[in-house]
């Protein structure tokens, strides 16, 4: 009887621990959604920007690129860049769902809206490109962005 409790203690603590492990990684079809909707959060709050809750959702040397412009690179550099967008805007959401979006290998294809806020008027933009998947992270971002900058 006391194996029988030994393996039933060990599976357990197998089946927590597995748990735990995927509480904290991202699905590689969803990463980008899950990212966004953790961004849409960051952004209407007060809370801290950092380099570790980016490079939760990103590889360490992620671009990205808008227009195609180089406007950020590495986890490092994104805090000053969301920061700056988070102070000049009263609100900025970027609507969930995406309006469209599919999924071809490591690669995460979207069409999405943005919705802002700045100097009291209303802005929405339409964005569409492609987001490449490593190792379950964010690594490169690629968006054609049409009527906010």
């Amino acid at each position: 009887m006391r194996l029988y409790h030994q393996a039933v203690f060990l599976l357990l603590m197998s089946v927590s621990t597995h748990g735990f492990a995927e509480a904290t990684t991202h699905s590689s079809d969803n990463i980008l959604e899950e990212m966004f909707t953790w961004w849409n959060e960051l952004m209407i709050s007060e809370r801290e920007i950092t380099e570790e809750s980016f490079a939760s959702f990103y590889t360490e040397n992620a671009v990205i690129i808008i227009n195609g412009k180089e406007k950020v690179r590495g986890v490092k550099n994104m805090p000053a860049f969301f920061r700056e967008n988070r102070d000049r805007t009263e609100f900025i959401e970027i609507e969930m769902p995406f309006r469209e979006k599919f999924v071809s290998g490591n690669k995460i294809f979207t069409y999405h809206t943005i919705r802002a806020i700045r100097n009291g008027e209303e802005k929405i933009s339409h964005n569409m490109g492609y987001a490449l998947i490593e190792k379950g992270k964010i690594s490169y971002v690629s968006l054609a962005r049409f009527g906010l900058e």
